[in-house]
């Protein structure tokens, strides 16, 4: 057999037996917590699907620590156009400096945020 071939079938076959494994194991586990006489919907939260889904804060410190990183690649890029770098130093440290600068601002607003909820609480 051509093992041109044999990779996708071996590629595509072992992911499809992790899924079925998977799905196999949470329904025993569903069929286990009704025999139980527990309800499924009360653990919800603890699949790990439920990672995917973060708060408003985490949101934004993802966000703007991709958005800077994306700036600071811009602007390692021109530097390293610009002013002739010919090493990637250019690129790899803006990047690190404007995701350092969005983490800052980050823990700012955050900082900010969790001031005025607690100031709101008392």
């Amino acid at each position: 057999m051509d093992p041109g071939i044999l990779v996708p079938i071996v590629l595509f076959g072992g992911a499809a037996v992790v899924l079925w494994k998977y799905f196999e194991g949470r329904h025993k586990e569903r069929m286990a917590m009704i025999e139980k006489g527990v309800n499924p919907a009360d653990f919800k939260s603890a699949t790990p699907f439920r990672l995917w889904q973060g708060s408003v804060l985490s949101n934004l410190k993802w966000g703007l620590l991709f958005v800077f990183a994306g700036i600071g690649l811009l602007v390692g890029q021109q530097l390293e156009y610009y002013f002739g770098f010919h090493e990637e130093t250019a690129i790899f440290g803006s990047i690190l400096i404007a995701g350092g600068l969005a983490l800052i601002i980050f823990y700012l607003i955050a900082a900010k945020k969790l001031k005025d909820k607690q100031e709101v609480e008392k």
